[in-house]
């Protein structure tokens, strides 16, 4: 999917103690090089040999990042101050399920609490977790992502394969990432991506909206962005909801993963003949998508109950900077919280 995988992830830079040395050494060495190698802004928009189109993009980071500072209420930090070339994805996001029930592997860390995926900077490093995690007898998925956030805790770079991307798309990933450092839940991997998504979403519209005008390609664009993550939610409940029946039923594990496999026949299908309805490139490539668990609710944390965050968002008179402040509002108060939790989340 492709949109999808743009997104985040926001552990990286939160595993100070964490247990693994090896996966903690290998994380830190890989942004050293990263935050060695990165330019101030400034410097790469004075080379004439960087093209224009490079200079623009990054100028329209800064309009982004400001208009989320300013309009949205999300936090100023010092990320996207700085550029890094880079060849392929930023990170790979490696998740992991059981095979005969709906049950994400979990790890846990200091500070950022339970996590539902681990990132790798390489894709060698992921497959191999990948393996590991299959050798456990465990669904699994990979997805290359084009950008993360350090929670504000460092400075994330602009990457210089993020100004590939439209406008629109551009827009909604660097919202969604300032979301993450704006607002962040201890243990709640999917809340967070939930509410990321929302924000990047509902940002991304109006950001297009208020510097292209209601007409241009740029603002229907962040519209049908929108609309496609709504329309393609609703095909992973639907598929999630024929598994959580076949596997809740008193069967043989075997008879369970067996039996599923008629599920993923079915509801790949169904998704095929979505295709025509899709607005954007965002899920272009459904042909070669192999279902299992873990690729369901890969993507399923960043869309399950985004109809919760669309009714905050009414409730707020559709001011996305009043749902911000409620957002963060709920980091400091129990109460705030776990209305909040219950809003967007169905367990």
């Amino acid at each position: 999917m492709k949109l999808k995988l743009l997104f985040s992830a926001s552990l990286i830079f939160a595993l100070a103690g964490c247990s693994s040395f090896l996966y903690l050494s290998n994380l830190g060495w890989h942004q050293g090089q990263i935050a060695y190698y990165s330019s101030p802004i400034e410097e790469v928009l004075a080379r004439d040999e960087v093209n224009e189109q490079v200079k623009d993009k990054i100028r329209l980071v800064q309009a982004v990042k400001q208009y989320g500072e300013e309009h949205l209420g999300l936090n100023p930090t010092k990320s996207y101050t700085t550029y890094y070339e880079l060849k392929g994805p930023v990170l790979n996001v490696v998740t992991a399920c059981e095979k005969d029930r709906l049950e994400l592997r979990t790890w846990r860390f200091p500070v950022v609490g339970e996590v539902t995926y681990k990132g790798f900077f390489t894709e060698e490093d992921a497959e191999r977790e990948r393996e590991r995690l299959e050798e456990e007898g465990l669904d699994t998925c990979v997805q290359p992502v084009g950008a993360y956030s350090t929670l504000g805790w460092m400075r994330d770079p602009i990457f210089s394969s993020m100004l590939r991307w439209s406008p629109a798309t551009l827009a909604n990933v660097i919202l969604h990432e300032m979301a993450h450092g704006t607002v962040y839940f201890k243990g709640a991997t999917d809340l967070n991506e939930r509410i990321a998504t929302f924000v990047g979403n509902k940002g991304a519209i109006r950001f297009t909206l208020e510097t292209y005008g209601p007409g241009s390609k740029e603002y229907l664009q962040a519209v049908s962005v929108q609309e496609d993550d709504l329309l393609f939610s609703v095909w992973v409940e639907r598929t999630c909801d024929k598994l959580s029946s076949l596997y809740g039923r008193d069967i043989p594990r075997e008879e369970k993963i067996r039996e599923r496999q008629e599920i993923f026949r079915l509801m790949k299908g169904e998704l095929l003949d979505l295709r025509e309805k899709f607005k954007t490139k965002a899920y272009s490539d459904v042909e070669t998508m192999e279902l299992n668990n873990a690729v369901l609710l890969a993507h399923r944390r960043y869309l399950r109950r985004l109809d919760g965050l669309e009714g905050l968002y009414e409730e707020a008179g559709q001011d996305l900077r009043k749902v911000v402040d409620i957002l963060k509002e709920a980091q400091v108060s129990k109460e705030k919280r776990l209305a909040l939790t219950s809003l967007a989340s169905p367990e």
